[in-house]
This record gives C-alpha cells, sequence and structure tokens, in this order.
C-alpha cells in the first residue's frame, strides 16, 4: 500500500511541473496584436548629451505614439526601454506596432510609403 501511495505522489509531483512547464511555455509564446496605422503624434523628450568625440549632441527619446488606424480609431502606444524601434517615426509615417495580450508594445516598423 505504501509503494502505492508513494508512486501516487511522484506521478502528482511530475505532473504538476510538466503543467507548470507547458504553462510557462504557452505563456512564452503566447499571441500578440498587431495594429497598423498614421501617426497622429509623437511624445517623447530631448536633451543635450556628449557623443565619443565630447561633442554635443541632441537625444531625442520617444516616449509614445499616437496612432489612427485605418477604422479611424486613435491609438495610444506606450513606448518602454524594451519596445524595439527601428527607426523613429515622425506624424504622418505609416507604422505597425506589435502589442502584447498585456497592452504593451513590443515593436514598432515604419511601413514604406
Amino acid at each position: 500500500m505504501k509503494a502505492l501511495t508513494w508512486s501516487s505522489l511522484v506521478m502528482v509531483i511530475v505532473s504538476v511541473g510538466l503543467a507548470a512547464v507547458l504553462g510557462t511555455r504557452a505563456k512564452a509564446q503566447s499571441p500578440s496584436m498587431i495594429v497598423r496605422g498614421e501617426v497622429s503624434q509623437v511624445q517623447g523628450e530631448f536633451h543635450m548629451s556628449k557623443d565619443a568625440q565630447g561633442l554635443d549632441t541632441l537625444d531625442i527619446v520617444d516616449k509614445s505614439y499616437v496612432i489612427t488606424d485605418p477604422a479611424g480609431k486613435e491609438l495610444r502606444l506606450e513606448l518602454s526601454d524594451d519596445t524595439k524601434v527601428l527607426n523613429r517615426v515622425n506624424p504622418g509615417d505609416k507604422i505597425e506596432a506589435k502589442i502584447s495580450i498585456e497592452g504593451h508594445t513590443l515593436s514598432v516598423i515604419r511601413l514604406k510609403p
């Protein structure tokens, strides 16, 4: 009887571990949403800094984009240090953004006109 109890306990532990691993993997592969639209507003900040040669440069940091999707709905895309932005965008540019299920902006790509 004890052997059956121990084997049942081991099976439960293995099952819980497997469920945890599969749950984590599913979350890592969770679907994201793609939004497209035209940038109507760029919000951010800028300040003077020094480059590697010691010359003054203007450092521009975008914090959010407001876009208008094809249906006319405005969306605010908050940017973070983790957001991948290949090229800065300006009002009037068309973009494609990948948004996580949690609503975080994962990446922004400027589309060619």
